[in-house]
């Protein structure tokens, strides 16, 4: 078995965009997927006609449906991607900016033949 040290010394910005863009994009279809299976479960549960009945009888108008509780998802969900989408690209280059100060991530990289 050969193994050998590399050092990661440098990560571009638009590569750590593009990287985390699509994680952010597949991780807000998964938010959205679970947001809807648990309020299909709390559905059946009965926790929403039971919440809707306390709201009505405060003299809320206001009622918890499924469209409002998907479209508060999806906005927050939305938020936290483009933020994390935005912040990535700054972290590249503080990433690269201490790498210049005190040297890369040093990984061992072994091979093995089978």
């Amino acid at each position: 078995m050969a193994t050998r040290e590399v050092s990661i010394t440098r990560i571009s910005p638009l590569s750590a965009f593009k990287v985390t863009l699509a994680m952010s994009i597949i991780g807000l279809v998964a938010w959205i997927i679970c947001v809807c299976v648990l309020y299909l479960g709390l559905g059946a549960a009965g926790v929403w006609q039971n919440l809707n009945d306390v709201i009505g009888g405060i003299g809320g108008e206001q009622a918890i449906t499924f469209g409002l509780i998907l479209s508060m998802s999806a906005l927050m969900g939305a938020i936290a991607a483009i933020s994390v989408s935005i912040l990535a690209p700054l972290a590249a280059i503080i990433y690269n900016a201490i790498v210049d100060l005190f040297g890369g991530v040093a990984l061992t990289l072994r091979e093995e033949v089978d």
